[in-house]
C-alpha cells in the first residue's frame, strides 16, 4: 500500500481527494495539510511514497517546497495538481522536480488514476506543456550546438529521436492512448518515455543553474 501526503489549499477539497485515493484500498493518507511550510515537517516524519500538491498554497506557491524534495537523498514522488490547463505553474513544477501534473476540473477520479499512473513510472502531459518541453530542448539543442566540436556524440541531455517526435504528436493534440494504438505499444511505454523526457528537462534545468553559480 503507498503511503502518500496531502498538501491542499481548501480543507474540503482536501476531504474529497482523501476518500477518492483511500477507496480502492491502494493508498494510504497518513497526512495533510495545506502549507509549504507545515508540508516539510510532515514528510520528514512521515516519509511518504508520494506527494500530493496544489500548485497555490496559503503560504505561497508549492514550487520551493518541490525543490526542496527534489533534493532529498529518498524523496517521494511528486504529483503537482491544477484544476485548470492554462495555469503557468505546472511547467514550472515539472522545472522545479515534479514527476507528473495532474488537471483534475475538480474530478478526484481523475488524481486517483494520475497518482497510480504516477506510481507505475509514467508522466502525462497537456499539449500545450508539450510544445513549452520541445522548444526548451530546442533552446538548449542551439546552445550545445554552439559548443560542440565535430565528432562529439549525441548529449545526454538532449531528447532522442523517439522522444522528440513523441512530444510532437502530443503538441500536435494526439493522446497517448490514440498513439500507443497506432504504434502497437503499451500506453504505460509512453507514458514512461515522457518521464524520462521530464528527467532530462529537470537534470537540464539543475545544470544549466550550476552553471550559473559557478560562472
Amino acid at each position: 500500500m503507498s503511503r502518500i501526503v496531502l498538501v491542499v489549499r481548501e480543507p474540503a477539497l482536501a476531504l474529497q481527494w482523501r476518500s477518492e485515493l483511500a477507496a480502492g484500498g491502494l493508498h494510504e493518507v497518513v497526512a495533510v495539510t495545506n502549507g509549504a511550510r507545515s508540508a516539510q515537517a510532515l514528510l520528514q516524519q512521515h516519509r511518504p511514497h508520494l506527494v500530493v500538491c496544489d500548485l497555490r498554497l496559503i503560504d505561497g506557491t508549492a514550487l520551493a517546497m518541490i525543490q526542496w524534495l527534489a533534493l532529498q537523498p529518498q524523496r517521494p514522488l511528486v504529483v503537482a495538481v491544477s484544476r485548470d490547463e492554462s495555469e503557468p505553474l505546472l511547467l514550472e513544477a515539472l522545472r522545479a522536480g515534479a514527476d507528473n501534473l495532474c488537471v483534475t476540473h475538480d474530478s478526484a477520479s481523475a488524481l486517483a488514476a494520475c497518482v497510480s499512473q504516477t506510481l507505475r513510472g509514467e508522466t502525462t502531459l497537456t499539449a500545450a506543456l508539450a510544445r513549452a518541453l520541445l522548444e526548451h530542448f530546442e533552446r538548449s539543442h542551439a546552445v550545445l550546438g554552439r559548443h560542440r566540436r565535430p565528432g562529439d556524440e549525441q548529449g545526454a541531455l538532449e531528447l532522442e529521436a523517439p522522444q522528440r517526435e513523441l512530444l510532437m504528436r502530443l503538441a500536435a493534440g494526439y493522446d497517448v492512448e490514440q498513439l500507443a494504438q497506432a504504434q502497437t505499444v503499451a500506453t504505460r511505454a509512453l507514458g514512461q518515455r515522457l518521464r524520462a523526457v521530464v528527467r532530462k528537462l529537470q537534470w537540464d534545468v539543475r545544470a544549466g543553474s550550476l552553471t550559473l553559480q559557478l560562472s
